[in-house]
């Protein structure tokens, strides 16, 4: 059995073999058909190039797709910022309440000692910051390259 690339299609009028670039598609009828059929039997019907409606198709699903990724992260990452955020507020608000029980303190070695406490979890804070802020630095430039690329491209 001979299968037919994606480029070759078989019209549905006359069944020959030719290649998408050299068919046109009938609106009216839903049929892809090849140059001879188009002007003898639908010359009076709405016949595109099969590549223009293929190209549509394609823009179609492609643009889709590509709207659904995109959707994703915009909403995605903003979630994900506002819930930093806030744990970034909340971790604010305990801490510098907490640091206030150095006032509280009832021997120098405890106050010492509460000192390098909270010092320790600030420190450990701004170890997670400085892990996370390369990441986020990264996938700027990431995006800002990807932008790029597209400017440069050329519209063939």
């Amino acid at each position: 059995m001979n299968t037919l690339s994606s480029e070759d299609r078989s019209c549905n009028e006359c069944h020959k073999r030719n290649i998408v670039d050299e068919m046109f598609y009938c609106s009216e009828c839903g049929f892809e058909i090849c140059a001879v059929c188009a002007y003898k039997k639908h010359r009076l019907h709405e016949a595109i190039p099969l590549l223009e409606k293929q190209a549509n198709q394609r823009l179609m699903e492609l643009q889709q797709e590509s709207r659904n990724v995109i959707k994703t992260y915009k909403d995605l990452v903003p979630e994900l910022h506002k819930g930093l955020l806030e744990g970034i507020d909340i971790f604010e608000t305990k801490l510098l309440s907490k640091e206030e029980t150095l006032k509280d303190a009832s021997t120098f070695a405890d106050l010492q000692k509460r000192h390098e406490s909270f010092t320790k979890i600030k420190s450990k804070f701004e170890s997670s910051a400085e892990n996370y802020v390369p990441h986020l630095r990264k996938f700027d430039a990431e995006i800002k390259q990807l932008i790029r690329t597209l400017n440069e491209t050329p519209d063939v």
